[in-house]
């Protein structure tokens, strides 16, 4: 009997509540919030694509005049002391490892900043 009386005050308070309804525009709603949340993700996405870039360029040229540093440091204080000492007379310097240097990097920058506005492009495409 004390089952009963909860089924009926169960049942009774479930009358008594009001229903739930939707609003008319339930779907508008959600999918602004749907998109409000894909571009905050995607906000985050590009601020973290930029740092990335940035220490990534940071680290290069940090790394590049560390690594001309260490194999020509001495050639190039030589060559700015006798510069400097020389009265500004022409030498006859030969680098040929650095132009070496600059033919291997600039291609591969290129490639990589063709490689980054390919991957910027394709994911910007898709707007409409």
């Amino acid at each position: 009997m004390n089952e009963k009386q909860k089924d009926k005050g169960l049942m009774k308070a479930m009358k008594e509540q009001p229903t739930y309804r939707l609003p008319s525009n339930f779907t508008f709603r959600t999918m602004q919030k749907v998109e409000e949340a894909l571009l905050l993700r995607e906000k985050k996405q590009e601020r973290r694509t930029l740092l990335a870039t940035i220490a990534a360029s940071l680290f290069l040229i940090l790394s590049s005049g560390t690594g001309l540093y260490i194999y020509f440091g001495d050639a190039i204080k030589e060559c700015i002391r006798s510069t400097f000492l020389a009265g500004g007379q022409i030498l006859d310097i030969q680098f040929p490892p650095i132009y070496l240097l600059f033919i291997v990097t600039i291609p591969i920058f290129m490639f990589f900043d063709r490689w980054m506005r390919k991957l910027y492009f394709k994911h910007h495409a898709c707007r409409g």
